[in-house]
């Protein structure tokens, strides 16, 4: 409406000013450095009218280059995009069928769609050191975001797969703070220590897992058994004491549990002090800490002493008759009397119990 007015009021100063200029049309005239331009009024107006549509006209001409460009541009870089959508499909069933080599290819190629861009940098960093390529497997967990825990987790774990343990836990050390966060580094850097065999380190570090909660309640009854016996029985070939610093600073909790019992145990036991082992171990184990206790369990050198945790294994068995675990038990008292008929019957009962924890008993 308002373009329809505006059209109308320009026809009518059209017809008005119109006869006005062609009867009377003015003369202009324009000197510059020298030179003059002469023209009449209306010829002004006409030849500022052409220069103002030749100028709208440049300019649509430029807006649609610009455009054009844009639009060229956007088109290769979905272009670019849908290709590293495509290789990160593919890349995705080559890590899932372990095809390592052409999944690190693939996931490197989708790097070049930004989306999910760290994902695919960790996915890519162990593919290349699956299929070999140790270098190229750094490189990639080395440019992931230094702010985050990632590189450093992957970093780590990638050493940790080589075989370069106490590596993993220099570097890990430096970024502990950030467990707290990322729990998932607090537990690698346990694993490093204990591949490592830094024992000491391993158990001055226990306080700040409790504390920061690295592990939920469930996992962490079952992490200590990985942890105490194996910690405490390397120690006890160095000297272990409850009395260093290293053991009175855990929490009283910990150094009560059945994973530090079986530790304890097991340092006496190297030491000759069997009947105080074996008294530890009555003492301390429960029927449900067997699964989580037998394979260091099995690893103590009892010797003869052996009747007290006997009877409360045969105790248990009154209810719980078909528990492969107890049978276990008992198959090891046996061999650690060398009572080798009886330790053949009780692996008997074990196979027919549980016959995973027999094929697992079987020497390699």
């Amino acid at each position: 409406m308002i373009k329809l007015l505006l059209l109308t009021l320009i026809l009518i100063l059209a017809m008005l000013l119109g006869p006005v200029l062609i009867n009377n049309p003015g003369y202009i005239k324009l000197i510059v450095a020298g030179h003059s331009v002469e023209m009449t009024l209306l010829g002004l107006v006409i030849a500022l009218g052409l220069v103002l549509l030749a100028g709208a006209l440049l300019v649509t001409v430029l807006r649609h280059l610009a455009r054009w460009q844009k639009w060229s541009f956007s088109f290769f870089r979905v272009r670019r995009a849908k290709k590293a959508q495509a290789a990160f499909a593919l890349g995705l069933q080559a890590y899932a069928r372990q095809q390592w080599s052409q999944a690190s290819e693939q996931l490197q190629l989708a790097l070049n769609d930004p989306s999910f861009a760290t994902e695919k940098r960790m996915l890519a960093s162990y593919a290349s050191l699956y299929a070999g390529k140790t270098e190229q497997a750094g490189h990639l967990a080395g440019a992931l975001e230094v702010s985050g825990s990632n590189s450093a987790f992957v970093q780590a774990d990638l050493l940790l797969q080589q075989g370069q343990a106490g590596e993993a836990c220099r570097l890990l050390a430096q970024h502990l703070s950030q467990a707290k966060q990322d729990p998932a580094l607090g537990q690698l850097y346990l694993q490093a220590l204990q591949q490592a065999g830094q024992w000491q380190s391993l158990l001055q570090t226990v306080p700040q897992a409790v504390s920061e909660r690295w592990f939920s309640k469930d996992s962490w009854q079952q992490r200590r058994f990985a942890i105490y016996p194996a910690a405490i029985s390397q120690l006890s070939l160095q000297g272990f004491s409850e009395q260093a610093d290293y053991w009175q600073n855990l929490p009283a909790k910990e150094r009560k549990s059945a994973a530090a019992m079986l530790g304890l145990a097991w340092a006496l036991a190297q030491q000759g002090q069997n009947e105080q082992a074996e008294q530890k171990l009555v003492q301390a184990l429960t029927l449900d800490d067997l699964p989580a206790a037998w394979p260091y369990l099995r690893q103590i050198p009892l010797g003869r002493s052996v009747l007290k945790l006997r009877k409360t294994v045969q105790h248990w068995l009154r209810d719980h008759a078909s528990n492969g675990y107890l049978y276990a038990v008992l198959a090891y008292l046996a061999e650690q009397e060398g009572d080798k008929e009886q330790a053949v019957m009780a692996w008997q009962k074990v196979r027919q119990y549980q016959p995973e924890l027999w094929q697992n008993a079987l020497p390699a």
